[in-house]
């Protein structure tokens, strides 16, 4: 019983520790992003935002792998500092984003009017609706409505961070089926809240997509982490920072 009780208070140990290693990389994180911004600047961060670690992944990514093409599953302040370091970078990148909910995407359309980077984002309403998206029956956004805006275009970033899973673990995972055929040769994908059960079973079924079309592909996931990154063979490590 002793050695049982030695265990339970080392994982506690250890999921204590974890956590305040991703603080301390989310507040290092956050002191970079805000450098983007006017010193009043207070960003829109909410509970369902990508965490500042997350998004500082995917700008150094962009800088280093000279992506030019984000396609995002939930907008939000990822959506506004990532089209801001594009923008005050000079880059030749160009955002999709992707809400179900009119309001919310309203709101970061003023955000990124007042920081002067709406012209890298094209901000796409579409709602929830239901259907059957290979292996998940349940609901996810508008298809048609999306493939209208993409056009023919290709995409060398995803991120998913949408929608929200409250009423269902599974339901991020028609993300991947619905972009692989538009994703670039060189690309790397986002998917976060790895930490749930949901997402992690979402991230094994994109693993045996890939497989299955023969698509060579690295895993990043790291218990102190809060996102998993797919990407293609190739290219140059973006972790941030870590000590």
């Amino acid at each position: 019983m002793k050695i049982i009780n030695k265990l339970k208070e080392f994982g506690r140990l250890n999921l204590y520790i974890n956590k305040v290693q991703r603080n301390t990389y989310d507040t290092l994180a956050s002191l970079l992003l805000h450098r983007l911004f006017p010193d009043s600047t207070v960003l829109p961060f909410s509970p369902f935002s990508l965490n500042p670690n997350t998004i500082l992944h995917a700008i150094n990514d962009i800088q280093v792998n000279q992506r030019k093409s984000v396609i995002e599953f939930g907008s939000g302040v990822s959506t506004l500092i990532m089209a801001k370091f594009i923008k005050s970078n000079g880059l030749t990148v160009r955002i999709l984003s992707v809400d179900h909910n009119h309001e919310w995407s309203g709101y970061i359309e003023k955000e990124l009017i007042k920081h002067d980077c709406l012209d890298i984002v094209e901000l796409v309403v579409a709602p929830l609706i239901t259907g059957e998206w290979g292996q998940y029956s349940g609901s996810w956004y508008d298809q048609e409505i999306i493939k209208k805006t993409m056009a023919e275009r290709t995409f060398d970033m995803l991120i998913v961070d949408g929608p929200s899973a409250g009423k269902n673990a599974q339901i991020r995972f028609p993300a991947l089926p619905f972009v692989i055929e538009a994703l670039d040769d060189n690309f790397i994908i986002f998917l976060d809240d790895i930490r749930r059960a949901g997402e992690n079973e979402i991230l094994n079924k994109w693993k045996e997509i890939f497989t299955r079309a023969n698509k060579p592909i690295v895993v990043n996931k790291d218990s102190q982490k809060v996102y998993a990154v797919i990407k293609s063979e190739g290219g140059f490590s973006t972790n941030p920072m870590t000590y």
